[in-house]
């Protein structure tokens, strides 16, 4: 049996990422993606069984990206108040889709094709989703409104990537809207709290 590379593997994961950006995720194919890479579709699925198994790997990926950074770990913290790990979700989303102009577009593309799996993120993260905890604990608290999660999380995640993208292409600037507006915004479709103004220094 032939022993993984794991630059191999990360150029495959890049190729589907960049197909995602170019043609969308319906677009995937192993056969398109080894071509893109320039190996034989067999070695494809030295890596990944299937077309199923490499898009899982690229959200798995993007997702591990996000959660490294400084404001989803403050927001994973369980010792944190409510109210500062619900602004720490939206300023590491903000950040995060800034400093990575395509991820949040890639992440949401694979969720839109996999509309036909139900509770596909529960089976591929597992039942200790940090972010749907967060939303349950925070309506139990009484920070967040007590609504679906879903529609929490797609308005934070919908108006930030849109926001981020007309930022990158020159919609507008920065200063335009910025994230203390945009913020703002968001805090008041989803929280039945005053907006925390101090944590914006």
């Amino acid at each position: 049996m032939k022993k993984k590379d794991l630059t191999k593997e990360k150029k495959i994961l890049d190729a589907t990422v960049q197909i995602i950006i170019d043609e969308g995720a319906a677009a995937i194919s192993t056969t398109k993606v080894a071509k893109k890479v320039g190996i034989s579709q067999s070695n494809i699925y030295l890596y990944f069984k299937d077309k199923r198994a490499l898009l899982d790997g690229v959200y798995l990926r993007e997702i591990g990206r996000l959660e490294e950074t400084t404001g989803m770990k403050q927001m994973l913290d369980p010792n944190e108040a409510m109210i500062p790990r619900v602004f720490s979700y939206l300023k590491a989303l903000y950040d995060f889709s800034l400093a990575n102009p395509h991820s949040l577009f890639v992440i949401e593309q694979i969720k839109l094709l996999s509309r036909d799996f139900p509770d596909y993120i529960e089976n591929l993260v597992g039942p200790n989703n940090p972010v749907a905890q967060l939303f349950e604990t925070g309506i139990k608290a009484k920070v967040l409104r007590p609504i679906d999660r879903s529609l929490s999380m797609t308005i934070i995640f919908s108006v930030i990537r849109r926001h981020t993208e007309n930022i990158q292409t020159g919609v507008y600037s920065e200063n335009d809207a910025s994230f203390a507006a945009v913020s703002r915004m968001i805090w008041d479709a989803i929280t039945i709290v005053p907006y925390p103004d101090e944590l914006l220094k």
